[in-house]
């Protein structure tokens, strides 16, 4: 059995989420575990069984913190409740998660439920990429959704459920969102050319949709790490395939000049036979 520690309640979320600083080191802590704020009120000092604490959030820079209480203060509190119950959710499922996940997601959904009361919808234009980037991330981002219309009665659309899905990508990967927009708007843009090159636009239900996807994901991370690869039918691709090769060389030249990086000839290659099955 866990011992019991004494906290001054700063606030209280919901029944499942308490801010809280505890008394024995001063440490200020996000407290979440079934039941742990029931009953509890602001200011209060009280004893909470550890067994009941399923996750604590402690390690905060003292920029972060103050970020955050900012946050706390001018928020719902019940909607920062629910995304941290959340956060903790997408963390069992996705591993480890950046902290300043607390900030930014809480923030997005919050200005995302405020826009959604005041009538104001704004669409996701990547949420086709996203599906197909961030298919874990995604699939976490709907179980957000039934979250807040369990907790909240609060319905969100899916290209909201996409920008949680980035949040969540972001992250995973300990970086600012900014970056992950960055790169699912260059994935867009590389799917707008192959488009326009093969004549016709991509049936985005389709699994040859997202192997390209997959794919383009792969190669640009493998191209940032300078992985290489090789590949041992590049001299027929360009022979046999040389318009697909041709198109392959486009994208990656787009990829070069937006990430500043060089794409192998080998993964042309590679990327020259995905293109030749949308042209086939």
């Amino acid at each position: 059995m866990k011992q019991e520690n004494s906290y001054q309640i700063i606030k209280v979320l919901n029944n499942n989420v308490v801010l809280a600083k505890r008394l024995r080191d001063h440490q200020e802590m996000i407290l979440i575990g079934k039941g742990v704020g029931f009953g509890k009120k602001a200011t209060k000092v009280t004893t909470i069984n550890e067994d009941k604490v399923e996750k604590t959030y402690c390690n905060f820079e003292e920029k972060f913190k103050e970020e955050y209480l900012r946050l706390v203060n001018a928020m719902d509190r019940k909607v920062i409740g629910v995304v941290e119950e959340f956060i903790l959710l997408a963390g069992k499922e996705l591993g480890q998660l950046d902290d300043h996940i607390h900030i930014a997601l809480t923030d997005h959904i919050g200005f995302a439920i405020e826009r959604l009361k005041q009538g104001l919808v704004i669409n996701n234009p990547f949420l086709y990429e996203i599906k197909a980037m961030y298919k874990n991330e995604f699939a976490i981002a709907l179980k957000g959704k039934a979250l807040l219309y369990k907790r909240l009665n609060i319905m969100i659309p899916d290209d909201e459920v996409g920008f949680i899905a980035m949040h969540l990508h972001s992250g995973r990967q300990s970086k600012d969102i900014k970056y992950t927009i960055k790169d699912t708007r260059l994935l867009k843009a590389i799917l707008e050319l192959i488009q326009m090159e093969v004549g016709y636009d991509l049936d985005k239900n389709l699994m040859m949709y997202t192997r390209l996807v997959t794919h383009l994901k792969q190669t640009i991370t493998r191209s940032e790490k300078k992985k290489e690869i090789i590949n041992p039918l590049l001299d027929d691709i360009k022979v046999k395939l040389n318009e697909a090769y041709r198109i392959a060389e486009k994208v990656a030249k787009l990829i070069e000049e937006e990430k500043e990086i060089t794409v192998s000839k080998d993964e042309v290659g590679f990327l020259a036979l995905h293109i030749e099955r949308l042209r086939t």
